[in-house]
């Protein structure tokens, strides 16, 4: 037996948020699977010590397949499967918003066979509402599979933003452990009540070390600025940093990566001027407006509130969905949000660069057409995909003191 860091592995893993923030915690990371291309050029690029597994995970479906590529005992498997919709394996004539019918029965499989000390699974809040055909609450169902692995379960429903994270994200993490006792959620270190009180108010929470959230500005004000079609996949840095948040996220880095403007046209440049912080396209004056396709010039019928919406720089942004190269404007800038602005907003550290295509054109449509060889996940995607780095930090050194897994030896299967 050897004496070593804790071990996680990571299933889902996307561009490796969830398993970076675990990383930054102290834990061993020595397993991604992802089924995406470009999502696992980013994995192995940044991750060069990990061993990455391309492929579909509902081909490790027996205890055998999975010790074949799962060299050690895990004490912790994180994830994020895809739970949305709950469509995505199982005939047509299932029900379609059963998870039973879903990928999280995968995520599931491997914690039966591993037999971890415990699991986080991430997935939306929307998670919550959700119910199949016959009234059951999915959270429920859920609940009950790991109940039935011997696992004590709790969802924990977190804001990004109070645990150090620019950005207002709610998200549930379905948790298990083999303790057999309620853990609580992770301690808050950010209050979205200190933006915007005043200096005497402020020793009111000292007492209980909550540090103000971060803003917007406070994650990007030391990024070049750009105008539309500028920037480089490598560039240098032009300022040092403002702030620790600054500091702390450039981590070393010498280069700054994907920093990259989207390539406007003039006539969507000039819109986006009309566009005060809060506002979206939909509140330009008529003539800024959009246009019809097609249509010689005409103005568009449609409105796209939640399209192009400029973010106010002294509040945490929201949240960064994987398309929001269309969903939010700079502050200043006449321009949407850059990769690496999206990055830093979601806590990565500048020296992780993304890699794959900036955007691709949309996957409904690729799916339509058929064209599933194009149906990667983009820069933008795998950013906005990705469970912040900072919020999984704290959730893996929470765990780490409640199930003392400070001083543990590795063991092999």
């Amino acid at each position: 037996m050897v004496k070593s860091q804790p071990v996680a592995i990571d299933l889902f893993a996307g561009a490796g948020g969830f398993g970076l923030g675990f990383e930054m915690a102290g834990f061993s990371v020595p397993l991604s699977v992802e089924i995406d291309a470009w999502a696992c050029d980013t994995l192995r690029h940044n991750r060069p010590n990990m061993t990455v597994i391309q492929h579909d995970i509902r081909d490790f479906n027996t205890l055998s397949s999975v010790k074949d590529i799962c060299l050690f005992k895990p004490d912790i498997v994180i994830g994020g499967p895809p739970c949305q919709g709950f469509s995505v394996a199982g005939p047509a004539q299932k029900d379609p918003k059963d998870p039973r019918n879903s990928l999280f029965i995968n995520f599931a499989q491997w914690i039966s066979f591993l037999e971890p000390k415990a699991f986080v699974m991430e997935n939306v809040k929307g998670l919550l509402s959700h119910k199949n055909i016959e009234g059951t609450k999915v959270i429920d169902i859920i609940k009950e599979t790991f109940a039935e692995l011997g696992y004590f379960v709790e969802v924990w429903l977190l804001n990004a933003a109070e645990y150090g994270v620019p950005q207002i994200r709610e998200r549930i993490f379905v948790v298990g452990n083999k303790m057999g006792k309620e853990l609580g959620i992770p301690p808050k270190t950010h209050s979205l009540d200190l933006l915007h009180i005043n200096s005497s108010q402020l020793s009111v929470f000292e007492c209980c070390g909550l540090l103000p959230a971060l803003s917007l500005w406070d994650a990007i004000s030391d990024l070049p600025p750009l105008n539309a079609r500028e920037g480089e996949e490598e560039q240098p840095y032009i300022s040092e940093p403002h702030n620790d948040y600054q500091s702390w996220i450039r981590n070393g880095s010498q280069t700054l990566y994907n920093h990259v403007a989207m390539e406007h046209s003039d006539r969507l440049v000039e819109r986006f001027k009309h566009i005060k912080w809060g506002e979206s396209i939909s509140d330009v004056p008529k003539e800024h407006g959009a246009r019809r396709r097609s249509g010689n010039g005409e103005l568009s019928e449609k409105s796209y509130d939640q399209n192009n919406r400029r973010l106010n720089p002294h509040k945490p942004s929201h949240t960064v969905a994987a398309s929001f190269y269309a969903n939010f404007i700079h502050p200043f800038q006449h321009r949407n949000l850059t990769v690496r602005e999206g990055a830093r907003v979601q806590s990565f550290p500048d020296n992780y660069r993304f890699l794959g295509k900036k955007t691709v054109v949309s996957h409904k449509l690729l799916h339509r057409e058929e064209r599933f060889n194009e149906k990667f996940l983009c820069q933008y995607n795998q950013v906005g995909n990705a469970v912040p780095p900072a919020l999984a930090r704290s959730i893996a050194l929470y765990l780490q003191e409640k199930l003392e897994l400070c001083q543990q030896a590795i063991a092999t299967l």
